[in-house]
Order: structure tokens, then sequence, then C-alpha cells
């Protein structure tokens, strides 16, 4: 199993605009989906892009061993991953915040665990959790 090189590394110009995307995939989300875990994984990791899709969540790497999306809509703990370093999750009602040193950003849908990518999405988008 191969590695993949840390977001910040690869996003460049255009990682803001995936992001961007993410985020309003979440947001038109009914529920969630491997689709929507494949938006968030070609957000977060930008090199993906370049490996051939195999099925919505699933790439194919060269030697042919497979890359999967966590599972991020569906699964607390995956979606946890994607809260920026230095950052914590509060939940305030309905409301799930990704909040830090740099401020808070909150997300709202009517599933918690989107409503938490869609917080962390948009913490990511702000440049949360890199230094200043």
């Amino acid at each position: 199993m191969s590695m993949l090189c840390s977001p910040s590394a690869l996003a460049g110009d255009s990682g803001g605009a995936q992001l961007a995307v993410a985020i309003a995939a979440c947001q038109r989300a009914i529920t969630p989906s491997r689709a929507l875990d494949g938006e968030i994984a070609l957000a977060v990791f930008p090199a993906l892009i370049e490996l051939p899709r195999v099925e919505a969540g699933i790439w194919s790497q060269a030697d042919g061993t497979r890359v999967r999306a966590l599972r991020y809509s569906e699964v607390r703990s995956a979606a946890a991953t994607l809260v920026p370093p230095g950052c914590w999750i509060e939940v305030d009602g309905t409301h799930v915040i990704v909040a830090g040193a740099q401020g808070r950003w909150p997300g709202d849908h009517a599933h918690r665990v989107i409503s938490l990518c869609i917080a962390a999405l948009n913490a990511r988008a702000a440049g949360a959790g890199h230094a200043h």
C-alpha cells in the first residue's frame, strides 16, 4: 500500500476550489453516500484526480492496488479525520462546529456526520491548522 502526499503539499491553487466543490456537495447531499465520500477525498487528497476512478470513492493505482475514501459522510470517526490540526469539534444543539485559535466554522445538515464534514472542510478552506 502506498502513501499519498499530504494535502497541503498537493493542494496549490486548485485545493481551495476542490474544497468548495466538496462543501457544496455536502450541503446538497440528502443522505450519506460513497459519491459524496469521493468528493471529500478529492478535496483532501487532490492527487487522487490523477488516478483512474474504479467507482465512487475508489481509485486504482498503477500497481493495481486500490485507494478507498473513508466513509466521511457516514462514520463520525472518519469525518473527524477532516478536522485540521489544532482544531476541535463542538456540538451546540443541532449545530456542529469546528473551532480553533483562528476561528469557528459551523456545519449544518440534517445528518450530523455531514454537518461535521461541512464544518471541517470550511475550517480547511479558511486555512485553519496552518501556521501563519
